[in-house]
């Protein structure tokens, strides 16, 4: 029996009229963790919002099944509350997350309520122990405060309690560290890692961080304007990446024998994905004529690696 508890099929996803991803595809297997990287604006967190059936996103073609049901074929209302029952989000800005006005205790207790999970005998030793899986020790004091008078690192780390809280089996994560202090990041990340290990929480998250997506990830997808240009297991893509956006990305990154790291010009363009061409042929160092007109196709290149790339100039003869 399958033990893939999440695909994503050719998924074109975006707002109103316009795609902001397209031929989106992969499959997640239960503990497993996802990240996504790439600039913004390349449309990871759009694939997040879709993943949650959020109300603005519109799903042009293309297929979500989550543990064997699809969940394009169902109704809106529906189709939310799977998600919601199976999925819990942590959104890169805590005023998505919180009512900035109402006290925490009261949004967790509504939260948890919601889901059929709020026991008041129970509550303030789980909240108590979440809290401490993030660092917030003076539990007591932060969940009688309301979010506005929190910094965004401390509502970010409560909205990562909450999460621990409801238990799901899909956890969802945009930029989970940041706006974390450093030695905080660390924690929260080993934190991450243990959901997975020892209860099997698969995830997707979203980040810029590469040290990050090593640290975490069983794969790692590169998304540029849109689109997948690099997908496979984390150690082939960090340390043998084969698409060009893949190497920049790499370059960028700062070396600790002082080194400048190689800086990538220009930006990705907001349009989203072109119908056909490369994107990334105006930034990149191995560009073709061939690049402009060729179809979008991911290639393999290796055991579960697949790149986009039609090679460029190293194709010509």
């Amino acid at each position: 029996m399958s033990d893939t508890i999440l695909t994503l099929d050719r998924l074109c996803v975006g707002y109103g009229d316009r795609p902001a991803a397209a031929d989106v595809s992969f499959s997640l297997q239960r503990g497993e963790i996802l990240c996504l990287v790439g600039e913004s604006g390349c449309g990871k967190s759009t694939v997040l919002k879709a993943l949650m059936a959020a109300p603005e996103i519109r799903l042009f073609s293309g297929a979500i099944t989550l543990e064997g049901t699809e969940l394009s074929a169902l109704p809106p209302k529906q189709r939310r509350k799977l998600c919601c029952e199976k999925m819990g989000i942590v959104f890169q800005t805590p005023e998505a997350t919180f009512n900035p006005i109402r006290s925490y205790r009261r949004q967790f207790i509504e939260t948890l309520k919601s889901h059929g999970k709020y026991d008041p005998k129970t509550f303030d030793a789980k909240v108590a122990e979440a809290f401490a899986k993030v660092e917030l020790n003076d539990w007591r004091r932060v969940l009688g405060e309301c979010p506005f008078a929190l910094s965004g690192g401390m509502n970010q780390r409560v909205a990562l309690a909450l999460a621990l809280l409801l238990e799901q089996e899909i956890l969802l994560c945009d930029e989970p560290t940041s706006a974390l202090d450093a030695t905080i990041q660390l924690q929260v990340a080993e934190e991450l890692k243990r959901l997975r290990d020892k209860n099997g929480v698969t995830q997707v998250i979203v980040t810029h961080n590469l040290a990050l997506a090593h640290f975490l990830a069983d794969h790692i997808g590169v998304m540029y304007a849109g689109r997948l240009v690099e997908f496979g297991r984390a150690c082939d893509v960090l340390c043998s990446p084969q698409h060009p956006y893949t190497k920049s990305l790499r370059a960028a990154i700062p070396s600790l024998d002082g080194t400048m790291p190689d800086g990538l010009p220009g930006s990705p363009p907001m349009t989203g994905p072109a119908e056909r061409g490369c994107e990334f042929c105006d930034r990149c160092p191995q560009t073709a004529e061939a690049c402009a007109h060729a179809p979008y196709a991911m290639r393999q290149v290796g055991d579960g690696h697949f790149v986009s790339c039609c090679g460029g100039k190293e194709a010509m003869p």
